[in-house]
């Protein structure tokens, strides 16, 4: 239950707060995530169809567990706009025992 690679962070950016806020909203009700963080305006620059685009975006943070993941990812590409949402999960290598724990039981309740 302690281990801290049970523990992922996910990195969804989105097209505004208002979806951010939907998504942030259904993962943490689900108890696919036991948060979720919006970074309201980030500026994110990429290849998308043959060209450079530079676009305001929102990022979500959000912590789950390595059993939860596939479905969070399901609900995000479910409830996102883009054709491919960037979905990105790390591992995380240290953390307050405590506050994995609570990532763990959260994340549980929807079990």
């Amino acid at each position: 239950m302690n281990q801290p690679d049970d523990i992922l962070v996910v990195m969804v950016t989105a097209a505004n707060v208002d979806e951010a806020t939907r998504i942030s909203e259904g993962v943490v009700k689900a108890h696919l995530a036991a948060c979720a963080t919006t970074v309201p305006t980030v500026h994110s620059m990429y290849w998308w169809e043959g060209k450079v685009v530079n676009e305001r975006e929102s990022m979500l943070i959000l912590k789950t567990t390595r059993s939860r993941y596939s479905e969070l990812e399901k609900m995000i590409q479910a409830m996102h706009s883009y054709k491919v949402p960037e979905i990105l999960a790390v591992s995380i290598n240290e953390g307050s025992l405590a506050y994995m724990r609570w990532v763990k039981t959260e994340t549980s309740g929807g079990m």
